[in-house]
């Protein structure tokens, strides 16, 4: 089975509605991309040209966009949102997003969007762009190669500075109360991106790129600060599975020919861990939390996003990451461990050791997930 069967095989239990059909989290394919700038009219006449081409291609499945508050997409309203976008202030914000979904309470299968920085900011923040598709895009005829054209296109666009493509849990444009099913997703699938919150993002990732999915956006500055683009080449020659394409202003790198969700069983994907050891010198060294305070459960606090920045750090031919265990069954190696199931969990256990219950937790089964050997 390869790749993109696999996949197949596990989407639906990725996909989740609501008791009257409402679907709130769905298997994505995205394309998220921070660059300099967006305030000057040059970017944005650029953006809105995504915006157009993105309309041209996929308008039958647009039902809604948000443009100071999510209205339904009728005649006229996109053009009208666009002629906002290029007649705004340097030190004007705007954000747009427009979706396959009617309302802020679904999940999506199609969506662009973007927010921009402000004059006054200058190089004190970034712009982001984000694609979304649906997953079995790659399924169909020149599927892979249709996302990866999109890819390129984007950041030749806006001169990405850096960015990613891959998988995604995409929840509703009102998505706070699904993020701990994204948390909870997150830590069963190491190839799943977090990326709820691209915004959070557009002060914090300055002088770092956030990490690897199966595309990895480099613009010329992080090429140089790894060493150039030889360099990269030369450590990653020799793996099949690993390719190295330019765009206008730098590198993407694309680890398998078809992205993987990571399951915990299956360990971290190998591609994914040999491209995360290249360019891990550029990686954030301490990020903010990947979700914000949430009333609905557990969500990524500073301990646990932490773990998930450093899902993909081990050495290529050392032993995969050893596979969850459920309460009640013996650890399977010393060391430190954590359950989403309760938060501040991680804690020491030898081999052996009967891994313990959380009662009262909204989590359900207790679930525990290696942390590492290390005390820290």
């Amino acid at each position: 089975m390869n790749a993109l069967e696999k996949l197949a095989e596990r989407a639906p239990d990725l996909a989740f509605e609501l008791p009257d059909g409402t679907p709130v989290v769905k298997l994505g394919l995205i394309v998220t991309l921070y660059y300099r700038h967006g305030y000057t009219l040059e970017n944005k006449q650029k953006v809105m040209e995504c915006f157009t081409r993105f309309r041209k291609e996929f308008g039958s499945h647009l039902k809604g966009h948000y443009f100071e508050r999510y209205k339904k997409l009728i005649s006229g309203s996109f053009e009208k949102s666009h002629d906002k976008v290029l007649s705004s202030a340097p030190n004007e914000q705007y954000h747009w997003h427009l979706s396959s979904a009617p309302n802020a309470k679904e999940a999506e299968n199609y969506s662009f969007s973007t927010l921009n920085s402000f004059e006054l900011h200058g190089d004190k923040e970034r712009s982001y762009i984000k694609l979304v598709l649906p997953w079995s895009i790659l399924s169909e005829p020149n599927g892979l190669e249709h996302y990866q054209e999109w890819l390129v296109y984007l950041c030749n666009q806006v001169k990405a500075e850096h960015g990613y493509g891959g998988l995604s849990s995409i929840l509703p444009y009102d998505y706070h109360s699904y993020m701990p099913t994204e948390y909870q997703l997150a830590q069963q699938f190491s190839g799943l991106e977090v990326d709820s919150m691209p915004h959070a993002s557009s002060i914090e990732l300055l002088e770092h790129i956030k990490g690897v999915n199966w595309f990895t956006v480099l613009g010329n500055t992080y090429v140089e600060r790894l060493g150039g683009e030889a360099a990269i080449q030369h450590a990653l020659s020799g793996r099949g599975d690993i390719a190295i394409m330019a765009y206008d202003h730098g590198l993407i790198i694309r680890a398998g020919q078809y992205p993987e969700l990571g399951a915990t069983q299956d360990g971290p994907p190998a591609a994914y861990v040999a491209v995360n050891k290249v360019i891990k010198p550029v990686r954030i060294p301490n990020p903010d939390q990947l979700h914000s305070y949430s009333p609905y459960g557990d969500c990524f606090e500073q301990e646990s996003t932490a773990l998930w920045y450093a899902r993909f750090d081990q050495d290529e031919g050392t032993s995969v990451t050893p596979a969850r265990i459920e309460a009640g069954q013996p650890c399977t190696h010393t060391g430190y461990w954590f359950t989403p199931a309760q938060a501040n969990s991680r804690r020491h256990f030898k081999q052996g050791e009967n891994m313990p219950s959380v009662s009262d937790s909204n989590w359900g089964d207790t679930l525990w997930y290696w942390a590492g050997e290390d005390s820290q």
